[in-house]
């Protein structure tokens, strides 16, 4: 009889989860304009977030773009003109990209590209400029290396050899750095010009005993026996 009571009495008792869900509802109808705002802030939230992807998406479009449209263009100029004349013609387009779309992929190959072309183009000083601002972006990257070597070469184009040297060793001495070998024989000639014998020495001792199988082995090998 008692074990029919308890067994009557459990089965009146109401449901937790019932309860719970009804309490849920009761604080919906409390609390709908809250809820609703809090809902529709997450639903702009989600829908700036679109917006902003989309819009990224479309500007890397566009820069790829452009970008493609300055590359065809230099090549078509090529074919008619010298590679100097074709740089000087799209400098202008690499520069715009550069400056309208740094912060895609294209605009900072662009910013690359305009650095190398006034390097080709024998404007060392806006190359070192433009060099050092590629290096900003893109100087915990692949690219190091090369925007590295870009500065070296822009001012041994411009006859300041110690500087050359320096961004030479920079690369020479970066354990992460691409085409030591190369930078190691390019140290070594900057001392060469400079007058420093002893220095340029001991580059290219660096290069053949750390680079046997490097291109310049043989040169570096000859350099230092004779």
């Amino acid at each position: 009889m008692n074990d029919e009571k308890s067994r009557k009495e459990l089965l009146e008792e109401p449901d937790p989860f019932l309860v719970f869900v009804g309490q849920m509802m009761e604080l919906g109808k409390k609390y709908q304009k809250q809820i609703m705002a809090a809902v529709g802030a997450v639903v702009a939230v989600a829908i700036v977030i679109t917006g902003v992807i989309y819009y990224k998406s479309k500007t890397e479009d566009r820069a790829a773009m452009m970008l493609g449209k300055a590359i065809a263009k230099y090549n078509a100029i090529k074919k008619d003109e010298s590679s100097f004349i074709a740089y000087e013609n799209v400098k202008k387009d690499f520069k715009n990209l550069a400056e309208k779309y740094g912060s895609t992929g294209s605009g900072k190959a662009a910013l690359m590209q305009y650095a190398d072309v006034c390097y080709l183009t024998k404007n060392y000083d806006e190359a070192i400029k433009i060099y050092n601002q590629a290096l900003d972006v893109l100087g915990k990257t692949e690219f190091k290396t090369m925007l590295l070597s870009g500065l070296a070469y822009s001012y041994e184009g411009k006859m300041e050899y110690e500087l050359a040297a320096k961004y030479f060793e920079m690369i020479a001495s970066d354990d992460a750095a691409v085409m030591k070998d190369q930078a190691l024989f390019n140290l070594a000639r900057m001392y060469g010009k400079l007058g420093k014998p002893e220095l340029e020495k001991e580059a290219f001792g660096r290069l053949v005993s750390e680079y046997p199988d490097s291109m310049y082995f043989g040169l570096a090998s000859e350099k230092i026996a004779g």
